[in-house]
């Protein structure tokens, strides 16, 4: 049986007698460059699984429910077979809809006119409000 055996190995190495250090320097164009990189980058680690969530029939109906909880409706998706997130944001919307057309809701938006601007309710022209309208019609 050999045994290969390097001198490396065995020998001990020299101290460095001199450090060498080596230094890059971007300007502000590759700095810039660099930086749009870095911005694409996060973006797409944030995105790609956002929309990979959002594109679950499961998820979504997840996250729609606790967005109608949060403006004060129950979204009721039992009798609902659904095979594609669009069709449960159209069934979302409908009952959404729906809800915002029933005497509760009426009487709730009646006696929440307040004479001064809404900061983040969920009154006409709030930014929920429109965030709704963008997202849903």
């Amino acid at each position: 049986m050999t045994q290969l055996i390097l001198l490396g190995d065995l020998m001990p190495k020299p101290k460095p007698d001199q450090v060498i250090r080596h230094e890059i320097v971007f300007g502000r164009s590759e700095r810039e460059l660099i930086e749009g990189a870095l911005v694409a980058y996060q973006v797409n680690r944030i995105a790609t699984p956002t929309v990979a969530l959002l594109s679950d029939v499961s998820a979504m109906s997840i996250v729609l429910t606790a967005l109608g909880t949060y403006l004060g409706f129950e979204y009721n998706m039992d009798a609902l077979a659904v095979d594609t997130t669009q069709e449960l944001i159209n069934d979302w919307q409908t009952q959404y809809t729906a809800y915002k057309e029933s005497p509760g809701y009426q009487a709730a938006q009646a006696a929440a006119q307040i004479p001064f601007l809404p900061i983040g309710g969920i009154g006409e022209g709030s930014p929920i409000q429109q965030l709704l309208g963008q997202l849903f019609g």
